[in-house]
């Protein structure tokens, strides 16, 4: 088997994965707010609780249709790669978008604490993998223009085989929705922090545009 056709099955797998452990069904369940010739191309419209929320690819990613979805939790969306088998694209890890239909954080977002409330033991169980805050480290966190980054490692390992047990995370509010963004970076071709970061504000910064 070529080292491409392992890259495309570790992808796939990685994708299912993360579907499967967000209780995804298949992407049908979108419910798309606008026709096909009213979205353009490298987008795609969500519907969470009755709210149209616009998502925008980053470059070098594309939407992966079959591991997107819709669950009782919001909308969960996965890009990846649309060349596996480029060696020169920084598009190299996992994107993960999650729209989110009942009010999470946004109370401190509101009150501009995102920082304290992911150094309480609510905020840090809540990005765990088993939900358990001793097991999380907040590394580090940032805000800017309505975006809040969090860098966390979690003792548990990573939820996705093959990725780092580290992870940035960016929250935000679009259209009273509390959107997630976080790129999986695989151990075999690491991304640095510096780029992992370019793209979730990249993605961050057009969802906020689209809407």
């Amino acid at each position: 088997m070529t080292i491409n056709c392992l890259r495309q099955m570790r992808f796939g797998i990685a994708c299912l994965t993360a579907a499967l452990l967000c209780g995804c069904v298949d992407a049908n369940n979108f419910g798309l707010s606008a026709s096909a010739s009213e979205v353009a191309q490298d987008t795609k419209v969500v519907t969470v609780a009755g709210q149209a929320v616009t998502l925008g690819q980053a470059a070098g990613y594309c939407f992966n249709n079959t591991q997107s979805g819709a669950s009782t939790t919001g909308a969960f969306v996965v890009m990846g790669p649309c060349d596996t088998t480029s060696n020169t694209s920084t598009a190299k890890g996992l994107v993960l978008i999650n729209v989110l239909a009942k009010p999470g954080i946004q109370a401190a977002i509101a009150s501009h604490d995102l920082e304290g409330y992911f150094q309480s033991e609510k905020g840090r169980a809540a990005l765990g993998r088993k939900g358990k805050a001793d097991r999380v480290k907040v590394l580090g966190t940032m805000e800017e223009k309505g975006i809040y980054f969090v860098h966390t490692r979690d003792a548990d390992g990573p939820v996705i085989p093959d990725t780092t047990a580290e992870q940035w995370r960016v929250f935000f509010v679009v259209s009273d929705r509390l959107v997630t963004v976080s790129v999986i970076n695989f151990v075999d071709s690491l991304m640095p922090d510096g780029l992992i970061f370019a793209q979730m504000e990249e993605i961050a910064r057009r969802i906020q545009s689209l809407n």
